[in-house]
């Protein structure tokens, strides 16, 4: 599998799930900025556990974690622009 592959995987599940977060939270009232920033800080964690999980759906496994962290590490980018494209105003 090849790194666009897993960036595509990874976009098209954080967007699933940010569409039933939305809904989820369509009927709570205004959030304060500490809550905004919780959301933010969980956003960012649930947006990793999904690339583990399209690492680990496609069987891709690391000899050590200087290789996962590489992989991490060159994936940033594009994980901060689907966090950023996806966090609520």
């Amino acid at each position: 599998m090849d790194i666009e592959h897993i960036k595509a995987d990874l976009a098209l599940r954080v967007q699933n799930l940010m569409a039933s977060r939305r809904k989820a939270n369509s009927t709570i009232p205004l959030k304060t900025w500490k809550d905004k920033v919780a959301d933010a800080n969980n956003l960012v964690k649930k947006v990793y556990e999904t690339l583990y999980e399209v690492l680990q759906t496609n069987g891709i496994e690391f000899s050590s974690n200087k290789e996962l962290d590489g992989l991490i590490s060159m994936l940033e980018p594009s994980v901060n622009d689907i966090i950023i494209k996806n966090i609520e105003d």
